[in-house]
């Protein structure tokens, strides 16, 4: 066999994504060239769509044959075809190659080479599926960005496998350089419309409470924002009553009224910000001790908490809390996002104290020059 030129689509893939060429076709010169280089059949690439569901893993053991090779399946997203290269749309798009079942649509967690499907003693769809396509030899590999499995890569052949040491590295390789960047890509443009969506709704609430003394307005507009721009499950302000140590509801969104009438929810902070004014986040609320009423939580599909501080010059007087089911995480923008409208919250509170102090005080003066009864 002569050897391949492994460099030229190293080099042609670099300068497109140096160019800025759009990350859709960079994946299709990926795909054509892992198909031209390798002189194979064909081959796509499934990516794992940035939807806002929850993700989660769950290993499978798949049988081929003799051999067993473990999987993982996708609940809560999906794969998407981004590329293909040499194969019929029939069989791309076929029910079985797209079935949740198919090992065609699962992201494996190691590699599976099968170098001849006619030497399979047993066969499933999949494989029948192959077979119908003219197709002899499969190599399947998982792509994983930050340590997370992101993508599935299928190489085909109509031929017996042949694949060397050199060509798996090869492909591998430029597969994990051109999703690197789909994904540095895809964060991106979601980082910049997260931030979008942080400046306006900040703005929106700024000028709410620059402009009214509605207190009640104020912290309903807040909790409704969380839920608009970080998709949680729902968000709740409760105020401090120092007197009893007792968080009382003053404002919710997305919450059931059976979850809204658990209490008394007693603080566990101190009044001092300074001691306590950090944001507590409750990663597995089922495993934390500190989680009051865990049941009635639970019952609520909830199992992360995130409790930002109100204070106000130094004293604390509330919190903000988002809730959220299981395989949510929040990123340090989120969270910073959260502290920025609790103090917001804060702000609000403090002007209408603020306003009450010397609407009371300008009434004082006028009872003391004899207006009395005046408003």
């Amino acid at each position: 066999m002569s050897s391949r030129d492994y460099l030229s689509p190293f080099a042609v893939t670099n300068r497109a994504i140096c160019e800025g060429v759009d990350e859709r076709e960079v994946i299709n010169l990926i795909t054509r060239y892992l198909t031209e280089t390798l002189n194979i059949s064909g081959c796509f690439i499934k990516i794992r769509t940035p939807e806002q569901d929850e993700f989660i893993q769950k290993k499978e053991s798949l049988e081929l044959g003799h051999g067993s090779h473990q999987v993982k399946f996708t609940q809560g997203s999906r794969l998407e075809l981004y590329s293909s290269f040499g194969l019929s749309e029939s069989f791309l798009y076929s029910k079985v190659s797209n079935a949740p079942t198919s090992f065609l649509n699962k992201i494996p967690e190691e590699n599976i080479y099968i170098e001849d499907i006619s030497q399979l003693s047993e066969k499933e769809d999949d494989c029948r599926l192959l077979e119908s396509e003219g197709l002899r030899s499969f190599f399947i590999f998982p792509v994983d960005i930050d340590q997370e499995d992101v993508a599935l890569v299928a190489l085909f052949d109509k031929k017996r496998g042949d694949l060397t040491r050199e060509d798996i590295k090869f492909a591998k390789a430029i597969t994990s350089r051109g999703i690197a960047f789909l994904v540095m890509t895809r964060d991106m443009e979601r980082l910049i419309e997260l931030k979008r969506r942080f400046l306006m709704s900040f703005q929106k609430i700024s000028q709410a409470v620059s402009s009214s003394l509605n207190v009640n307005k104020v912290l309903q507009l807040a909790v409704n924002s969380m839920l608009e721009v970080l998709g949680t499950k729902g968000a709740q302000i409760r105020l401090l009553n120092t007197k009893n140590n007792l968080l009382e509801l003053a404002a919710s969104s997305g919450l059931s009224e059976r979850f809204l009438s658990i209490g008394p929810v007693y603080s566990k902070r101190g009044t001092d910000s300074e001691r306590s004014g950090k944001v507590v986040v409750i990663d597995d609320v089922k495993s934390e001790s500190r989680v009051q009423y865990k049941e009635e939580i639970l019952a609520e599909s909830i199992n992360k908490i995130v409790t930002a501080p109100m204070a106000i010059k130094g004293k604390i007087i509330g919190e903000l809390t988002l809730f959220t089911g299981a395989g949510r995480a929040f990123s340090e923008e989120e969270i910073e996002f959260t502290k920025a409208i609790a103090q917001q919250c804060a702000l609000a509170i403090d002007n209408a104290k603020i306003y009450q102090r010397i609407k009371n005080e300008y009434q004082h003066l006028l009872e003391d020059f004899g207006y009395e009864g005046s408003s």
